[in-house]
Parts: structure tokens; C-alpha cells; sequence
């Protein structure tokens, strides 16, 4: 009963923090304010993002096209709010896939002994050598520009970090009284690792899954940026702003790349000023 008093109070105590953070609530609200602006494209605008009209090209921003019209003639506003979806959901799943992986690569190298955790060592330092840009590169040059094989090469490449984090928190805990307790008493070694050992880490794995999300925002945006990131006929910040990047565009439409830069600019602002919020919230060398 005491146990759960002081579990609960402990949460209180780190929801008080949280809200006393200003800067994690402006950011918690702009990340709101752009995920709910995204969900919400239907309500906010009537056009098609997909709709090219080509008598409709370069339209100033009226009541009807609020951020004006591309070369397409497509509406800039629905553009940008449906390609919000897809960005914030290839940085949202890329997050958890690659955390998830890491989280299960982690444990298993922290608690599995010596020459497991060698092995796995091994495996995360051959990806970790690899330029994860140039890794990428390589993969969507073969595989082509698809938004699975793009969520599928974040995985890959992001996983590394969240792996060395809970493995040194799982090498840390591992000596614990509670574990050798749950040794004694018949506890499976699966158990202990995901039902005792894991939680005790997941203060660092919400921190690194809300900063992979904002930087595999970011890659998206790069990559299709270039031109080899989602295919061009779907709508996302990093397509946008590869349909603005001419000499013409950038000087006489600037809200053709304003609009998406600043979307993306929000985002990752509100992520990285929640996630220094959580941080402080989940690091125990803090009073």
C-alpha cells in the first residue's frame, strides 16, 4: 500500500514539475497546435491537395486559397495541412519502430551476459560506423521513393542510440536486490527484463522517442527535399519545399517555401522544448 502511495505521489510530483516548466507547455501547445491543425484538414479547408488547375497557377493568398496556389495550381493551405499527416506519421511510426527496436536490442544485450552482449555490441558499432546519410542514400536509390522503405531506413539507422542508453541502464540495474529477489523466487528472465527491468527506463526512452520524431521529421523533409524522399505526387512538407527550390519561386512566391519551413520549424521548436521539459521531469540527479 505504501508502495503504491509513494508511486503515486512520485507522479505528482513529476506532473507538478512539468507544469511549472513553461517552456515544455509552449512547446507540449505548439506540437498540439500543429498535430491537431493536421488531423483537422477537412474542417479547415474545403480544396483537394491533389486538384491541379492549371488556369488557377502562382494565385495570391484570397479567402479561398488563404496561402495562395503552386505552379500546379494546386491550394498551398491543404497542402500544407495534409502534408503535415504524412510527415508527423513518418516521424511518429520511424520513432517507434526504431525505438522499439532499441528498447528490445537493449534489454536483451544489458541482462543476456557477456558474450551476448558482445555480439550485440558488435552488430550496433557496424551500424553505428555506417554515415546514416549515406546509408540512406544508397537504400532509397535501389529501392525507390516509397514511404514504407523511407520508415523502413530510419529504423535501421535510428535505433542504435536508444540501444546503448537502456543497455547501460539495464547493466546498471541488473546488480539490484529486487533482481536477485526475483531470481530467487523461480522469475523468468523475460520477465524480469520487460516486467522489472524495463520500466525502470522508460524515463529515457519517452525522451529519445519525442527528439527521433522531430529528427525524422527533419530527414523526411531533406530527403524529399532532394527528390528521393516520399514519391512527389504525395503531399509532405520536404515535397513542398522541393517543388519551391527554383530561382522563380523563391524569390516572387515565398509562401510556397515559407509555409512548410515555418510548419516544420513549429514542430520540431514544440518537440525539442517538450523533450528538454520530460527530460528534466525523468532525470533523477535533479531535485
Amino acid at each position: 500500500m505504501s508502495g503504491k502511495k509513494s508511486k503515486n505521489s512520485l507522479a505528482k510530483r513529476s506532473m507538478q514539475k512539468l507544469a511549472h516548466n513553461k517552456l515544455a507547455l509552449f512547446g507540449l501547445f505548439l506540437f498540439v497546435l500543429v498535430v491537431l491543425s493536421s488531423l483537422m484538414a477537412p474542417l479547415l479547408t474545403s480544396c483537394d491537395p491533389h486538384y491541379i488547375d492549371t488556369t488557377q497557377r502562382y494565385l495570391p493568398p484570397s479567402a479561398e486559397h488563404p496561402l495562395g496556389t503552386d505552379q500546379n495550381g494546386r491550394d498551398n493551405f491543404a497542402r500544407l495541412l495534409y502534408g503535415g499527416r504524412i510527415s508527423i506519421l513518418i516521424g511518429v511510426v520511424s520513432s517507434l519502430c526504431a525505438n522499439g527496436l532499441g528498447v528490445l536490442v537493449g534489454c536483451i544485450s544489458g541482462y543476456g551476459g557477456r558474450k551476448t552482449d558482445r555480439v550485440l555490441l558488435y552488430i550496433t558499432e557496424i551500424f553505428s560506423c555506417v554515415p546514416s546519410t549515406i546509408l540512406i542514400l544508397v537504400i532509397m536509390a535501389f529501392a525507390g521513393q516509397n514511404i514504407f522503405v523511407m520508415i523502413l531506413v530510419f529504423t535501421i539507422t535510428g535505433w542504435t542510440g536508444t540501444m546503448r542508453m537502456v543497455r547501460s541502464r539495464v547493466l546498471s540495474l541488473k546488480a539490484e536486490p529486487f533482481v536477485e529477489s526475483c531470481r530467487a523466487n523461480g522469475v523468468s528472465s523475460l520477465s524480469i527484463m520487460f516486467s522489472h527491468l524495463l520500466p525502470n527506463t522508460l524515463g529515457v526512452v519517452i525522451i529519445n522517442f519525442t527528439t527521433s520524431v522531430a529528427n525524422f521529421v527533419l530527414n523526411e523533409a531533406g530527403l524529399s527535399f532532394l527528390g528521393i524522399g516520399a514519391p512527389k505526387g504525395v503531399p509532405t512538407w520536404g515535397n513542398m519545399l522541393n517543388a519551391a527550390r527554383s530561382l522563380n519561386v523563391m524569390q516572387n512566391y515565398p509562401l510556397l517555401w515559407i509555409a512548410p519551413g515555418v510548419a516544420i520549424s513549429l514542430l520540431v521548436l514544440g518537440i525539442n522544448f517538450f523533450g528538454d521539459g520530460l527530460r528534466d521531469v525523468f532525470d533523477v540527479k535533479q531535485d
